[in-house]
């Protein structure tokens, strides 16, 4: 084996670890998006005067439009390449997280309907990060090294946990 590395290999190196990296970021901010209303869910049902009924509609509409977008996420990444679909979604997705905030400004019934289709938008959003990560880890390392590639999203995830309630 040389103990020569070329500048290429080098460049290539940095650039997958910056992937790398991205991945992870933005994995962690996937997770965080998705846990800011359960987070916020005690103080916002008690100031809106939301039961329980209503907050389990209002979390349950993410999940709900998660599932149903991860086929259509999947074919627009398919058709319009990761960079596209992925900046457009986490635009989009923290554009709808954000708007959330603004649901105190409305009467209860109506906090409700808007957070219902916040939450919703959210999913359809977030839908096509996880194939995106797939996608792009695919794209830029070799078969060998993706079974330690891809698993760099997963400390994302398990950082959420750590970052939420109780």
């Amino acid at each position: 084996m040389s103990a020569v590395v070329s500048a290429t290999d080098v460049r290539r190196s940095r650039v997958r670890l910056f992937i790398v990296t991205m991945l992870f970021l933005v994995t962690t901010v996937n997770y965080a998006d998705r846990a800011t209303l359960s987070i916020a869910g005690p103080a916002l049902s008690k100031e809106l005067h939301l039961d329980p009924v209503a907050m389990g509609f209002i979390f349950s509409a993410f999940g709900w439009s998660y599932v149903i977008a991860q086929v259509p996420g999947g074919w627009l990444l398919d058709r319009y390449g990761s960079r596209l679909v992925y900046a457009f979604s986490i635009t989009v997705w923290s554009l709808f997280t954000l708007m959330q905030g603004w649901v105190g400004f409305l009467g209860a019934g109506t906090a409700v309907a808007m957070l219902f289709a916040l939450r919703f938008l959210v999913g359809i959003a977030e839908a096509p990060s996880f194939p995106a990560n797939a996608r792009i880890v695919a794209a830029w390392f070799p078969g060998n090294e993706r079974g330690t590639r891809r698993p760099s999203s997963i400390p994302g995830s398990i950082s959420r946990p750590c970052c939420s309630r109780r």
